[in-house]
């Protein structure tokens, strides 16, 4: 059910990744110019050995992500998952301001598709996992504020939407380690 608190929810993780997303664009355009040139050599080098790399992002997620599972049900974990929004936003906005610098609008187009292939699905079962992570620790808090009744089926549910976001993501990981650079090579016309 979409609720008021869902949106609540989904608009502050939307405005955090927004402000990550503004950080990036900012944090580049204000770099001194041999920074930008390291920048740029480095990208240009992944770009170009994209045949040979594997996009292996399975054990940082798994690791990530459960520790911002535990650590949020514990309610200290919050704040690590408001950053870890936060940084995703950054690194959007890093890639399509570096993209975009790099190769003009072409590069806007192929930072686009990066991260389209790369982190559409991953941040859209992210949004969910960590919406059914944040309604969990609302409970709590109201059960130790509030002395409410802690609704144990309730919580048993968020955790199976929790758990099964985490599948989805790792499956996700999984067909990117094997397929994810494959797909970006057939848009490699866009920045040759």
């Amino acid at each position: 059910m979409w609720t008021s608190l869902n949106k609540k929810i989904f608009l502050f993780i939307s405005v955090i990744l927004a402000i990550g997303i503004i950080s990036g664009i900012i944090f580049l355009i204000f770099l001194n110019e041999a920074s930008l040139e390291i920048i740029f050599l480095n990208i240009n080098e992944y770009l170009q050995d994209l045949a040979s790399l594997k996009c292996n992002n399975i054990f940082i997620d798994i690791i990530t992500l459960s520790s911002i599972i535990m650590l949020g049900i514990f309610i200290i974990g919050i704040p690590i998952a408001i950053f870890f929004i936060f940084y995703n936003g950054f690194t959007l906005g890093f890639i399509i301001t570096s993209l975009s610098s790099i190769f003009g609008f072409k590069g806007f187009i192929y930072s686009l598709i990066y991260i389209i292939i790369n982190k559409l699905v991953y941040l859209f079962f992210l949004y969910f996992l960590l919406l059914a992570l944040f309604k969990i620790v609302l409970i709590i808090i109201r059960t130790f504020v509030h002395k409410e009744h802690k609704n144990k089926d309730e919580i048993f549910h968020l955790l199976k939407k929790i758990g099964l976001c985490l599948i989805i993501i790792l499956i996700y990981d999984l067909i990117l380690y094997f397929f994810g650079n494959k797909l970006l090579i057939l848009f490699d016309f866009l920045i040759s």
